[in-house]
């Protein structure tokens, strides 16, 4: 979980999130390495209260300051301004914060170049390094999530869905720009026996689903791809309320050669999958599909199906990973898939 307010909800204990988060990796963590040969998964557990001296000495108040897994996550003041601060826990894990810089930086630009007046992303104020491990600084933000993910709760998302929409759009349009991670690295099919090898050995560990049909579907990607902007976690539960706009935080996993429509494709699937609504997922997606212009739909219709694939297989193996034994929604969604009911 990354809080960008660093509140939680009452229901949950925090010393037990706390503990699922710090406990050991699931996931074989020698997956998740940078072009650097950096991990950006494995984490350790930081020193607060040198961190908290650290920021005490620079002039700050820290009002706030805790680690849930990956990341150091305060609220810190200073001439009676609040800023959020994120810091890693290890260089690896900085890789992808200076990616989230990378983003932020780039996207407000964007942002203020366009008047952009139905979405937002946090404001950079400084960030460096402590101990080799990369930290920034940025606008606080008190609002509450567009839906809240513990427990799943996406009774106010309607009302969003327009500006949801329009950020996805806006995402479409954005042409020569790259993100830290993007510097020096391969395109899809420049790497793509990796990015299939990685979806086929995920389908070998869960072929008792029979994802026969979707794991084929994934081979079709080499065909459709087009490189495009992406935040790369774009879900509701990243998007918080701001006077009429939504601030889209944590943006570690942005890139500009993911598939272009992944990040409609991984909202569609974490709401119909993970938020058990799959009446809403399919809304958003009908209201995608009706957005963008005609000329593109076709290739819209074709392209999303092998992305889709892909994360329906992720999902199946994260739920096995993670031991979840109700996939009523995962088989749910292979059936619509299979049928192509997607809208």
């Amino acid at each position: 979980m990354r809080n960008h307010n660093c509140r939680l909800p009452t229901s949950i204990n925090q010393q037990l999130i706390k503990k699922i988060y710090m406990a050991k990796d699931k996931l074989n963590i020698d997956l998740f390495i940078t072009k650097n040969g950096k991990n950006y998964r494995k984490s350790e557990t930081a020193n607060k209260t040198e961190i908290k001296n650290y920021f005490l000495k620079k002039g700050f108040n820290v009002l706030d300051i805790k680690q849930l897994w990956r990341h150091i996550h305060g609220k810190l003041e200073k001439n009676n301004k609040i800023f959020f601060f994120k810091m890693s826990s290890t260089p690896g894990i900085g890789e992808r914060t200076q990616n989230e810089v990378s983003w932020n930086k780039q996207i407000c630009e964007l942002i203020k170049k366009f008047n952009i007046d139905y979405f937002n992303v946090p404001k950079i104020y400084d960030y460096g390094h402590y101990q080799e491990k990369f930290y920034y600084l940025s606008s606080y933000y008190s609002g509450q999530f567009l839906s809240q993910k513990n427990p799943f709760n996406i009774k106010n998302l309607s009302k969003w869905i327009d500006k949801i929409v329009k950020t996805n759009l806006f995402f479409l349009s954005l042409k020569n720009i790259k993100f830290y991670r993007d510097k020096d690295s391969k395109n899809l099919i420049e790497k793509w026996d990796d990015y299939f090898k990685k979806n086929n050995n995920r389908y070998e560990e869960i072929k008792e689903n029979q994802l026969e049909n979707v794991i084929n579907e994934v081979k079709n990607l080499k065909n459709t791809y087009t490189a495009g902007v992406n935040h790369g976690d774009f879900v509701p539960w990243h998007m918080i309320q701001d006077t009429g706009k939504f601030t889209l935080i944590d943006g570690e996993h942005a890139s500009s050669q993911t598939p272009r429509y992944y990040d409609i494709c991984y909202f569609y699937h974490r709401v119909y999958t993970s938020a058990n609504a799959p009446k809403f997922a399919k809304y958003y997606l009908s209201k995608i599909r009706q957005s963008i212009p005609l000329s593109e739909k076709n290739k819209f219709d074709i392209s999303i199906r092998p992305i889709l694939a892909s994360r329906i297989i992720g999902g199946f193996w994260d739920a096995k990973t993670n031991g979840l034994k109700d996939l009523t929604y995962h088989n749910q969604l292979k059936k619509d898939f299979s049928k192509n009911n997607l809208y």
